[in-house]
């Protein structure tokens, strides 16, 4: 899933549906220069990897994976482990996907766990996605998120295609959080270069900017960002 790149994803729905004739899977490691997930700064000098599996059985697209992060710094956070499922149905002008996904942390930190239901489509070569996230356990327990994305992504040679997403999301209901509203805006650019046929290479970098309304002392203040990941598909 490679949850550190939420922050620059083109479609906010986790499980798109595509078209597998066969199971595919992907390993993949990157480098972050700080971790923020929806607007909130979590660590710096982060490292991560993560196994990503999908396919397609009865008329469904499905999606599952694992994923690790360890930042550092003087937060106070430490590994973080997530593992996700989901499935999503093409619907022609769409797809509609339904996922879970378990958030697990290395120190005194309660779990967190949520339900994600979402909606992509594409309209006039823009990507968009629109995820309503549901938590039900931890810090997010209760707590309703909407996020709402757009991208586009064009080649810019034969083995690279540049990407552009704006990403922005806000509290229906603020559950466990101070107040709902405007939680985070994001900008993000990215390449995906491909090596080889099977392993890519995407830096990328972020502009995102957190609500400390909503988010506390953790809210990201306009913050620029990068990192890399290498990805290895099988």
């Amino acid at each position: 899933m490679k949850k550190t790149s939420t922050i620059l994803l083109i479609s906010s729905g986790l499980f798109l549906g595509h078209a597998q004739a066969e199971v595919e899977s992907e390993f993949h490691v990157g480098f972050n220069s700080d971790y923020i997930f929806r607007g909130a700064h979590l660590g710096v000098d982060a490292t991560e990897f993560g196994l990503d599996v999908g396919g397609s059985a009865g008329g469904l697209d499905w999606s599952a994976g694992i994923w690790n992060i360890s930042p550092s710094g003087e937060l106070g956070f430490g590994d973080e482990q997530d593992v996700y499922f989901g499935v999503s149905k093409d619907l022609g002008a769409g797809a509609l996907s339904l996922g879970y996904i378990a958030y697990t942390y290395d120190d005194a930190f309660a779990d967190d766990a949520e339900i994600n239901l979402g909606y992509s489509t594409s309209m006039q070569g823009v990507d968009l996605g629109l995820t309503v996230s549901f938590g039900t356990a931890g810090a997010v327990d209760e707590a309703v998120l909407l996020e709402v994305s757009a991208g586009k992504s064009f080649a810019i040679s034969e083995t690279a295609t540049a990407s552009l997403g704006v990403t922005y999301g806000t509290l229906l209901d603020e559950g466990g959080f101070a107040t709902d509203g405007t939680v985070y805006v994001s900008v993000t650019g990215s390449i995906d270069y491909a090596l080889s046929d099977s392993i890519t290479l995407s830096p990328y970098i972020s502009y995102v900017d957190g609500e400390a309304d909503v988010l506390g002392a953790l809210a990201a203040d306009a913050e620029t960002i990068g990192g890399a990941i290498l990805s290895f598909s099988f």
